[in-house]
């Protein structure tokens, strides 16, 4: 490089010269010029095509170093840590489900579960639990979090200890990340559009006023929203006159609506794109005897969002598979630990609105 660094100032300098005289001689040092201009391209243009290929051969080298091989592990028990973002409703479901299912296959793996203390934190202790369960030897982690990139030092330390980890309820994953075996879940953009077709299809009719208790900012809320929207946009009968955060939280979804109504007591839609926000809404619509006028909206297919539509209090809700994620973490875990095998980097479950018309096809062994 400090060659064709020297070669090229040379060839400015003598262009520069060249180009301060106006004899006939200059005009015909015009040609060595171009010439060293076009050689110096050459080398420019070979000396790219090195790097590039380099670039490419460290990225095969990485990927040959780090990507963590299936094992047969079958004289001990396999150490499975699991590392929701939080603790709630819907993490509760999946660790419910990968208990139930490895009851149920009789498999011999030991669940670890560790959770942030709070969503104002999660990256940092998320990183600090992955370390902490590295230096435990755990035979596999099943990690959720906002971004696989955000988390990319500790999956990377979790490669180099050979420690397979398997993401869970992503948002946006990058499929070439070597350092995650699968991602296990739903799509999150798809679900809040079929959510919105729904109050589309069914409430769309007439007009309405939507009000929206949205989640932490973050790429979660955002790809749920914008699926939402885009089930809901074409319809001007489905204005959003309100939208305020509510934190995933029952409590902070009953203070928000109360600012909400204050501000807008003619809506006729409250949606959020988790149960528990809603149903800390439904509180204050019961409370100002509102239910003829506000149909409520939720996403998740928690318990108490469910018995809240059995109630008639509660319009609709989503399931996203969070029980059955859980069995599927475990046989991802399974087939890649136990039996040798390798596993599809994404494996994602189909999502299902239910409303008081289709709520006998739940299954409810989902909330046990």
């Amino acid at each position: 490089m400090r060659k064709f660094i020297g070669f090229m100032m040379a060839a400015s300098i003598t262009a520069a010269t060249l180009g301060g005289c106006s004899t006939s001689n200059q005009q015909t040092q015009a040609p060595a010029t171009t010439a060293a201009t076009e050689a110096a391209k050459e080398e420019q243009a070979e000396a790219s095509e090195a790097a590039e290929s380099t670039e490419a051969e460290s990225t095969e080298a990485a990927a040959e170093e780090y990507a963590v091989k299936p094992r047969q592990i079958t004289d001990r028990t396999i150490k499975l840590g699991l590392i929701p973002v939080t603790m709630n409703t819907a993490y509760t479901m999946t660790i419910n489900g990968a208990k139930k299912h490895i009851e149920e296959t009789g498999a011999d793996i030991e669940l670890i579960v560790q959770a942030p203390s709070s969503n104002a934190s999660t990256i940092t202790e998320q990183g600090n639990i992955m370390e902490t369960m590295i230096q435990q030897g755990v035979d596999a982690i099943a990690l959720a979090t906002e971004s696989d990139e955000s988390m990319l030092p500790y999956l990377r330390e979790a490669a180099e200890a050979d420690i397979p980890v398997f993401l869970f309820n992503m948002t946006e994953i990058n499929e070439e990340n070597i350092y995650y075996v699968s991602s296990i879940g739903y799509d999150q953009e798809q679900a809040g559009f079929e959510i919105g077709q729904w109050i589309n299809e069914n409430l769309g009719a007439d007009a309405q006023k939507i009000a929206v208790l949205e989640g932490y900012a973050g790429v979660v809320n955002t790809k749920r929203m914008d699926g939402f929207k885009a089930a809901i946009g074409d319809n001007e009968n489905l204005p959003i006159v309100a939208s305020q955060t509510a934190d995933w939280t029952r409590e902070k979804g009953q203070s928000v609506t109360e600012s909400i109504l204050t501000s807008n007591p003619d809506i006729t839609i409250l949606y959020g794109p988790y149960d528990e926000m809603v149903l800390g809404g439904l509180t204050v619509i019961k409370e100002r005897n509102l239910l003829d006028q506000v149909s409520v909206v939720g996403f998740g297919c928690t318990k108490d969002g469910v018995a809240a539509i059995e109630a008639g209090e509660m319009q609709a809700t989503i399931d996203v598979g969070e029980y059955g994620t859980g069995f599927d973490i475990v046989d991802a875990v399974i087939d890649f630990c136990v039996n040798g095998k390798e596993v599809e980097k994404v494996i994602n479950r189909p999502s299902k609105v239910y409303d008081i018309n289709n709520l006998g096809e739940l299954d409810r062994v989902i909330f046990e």
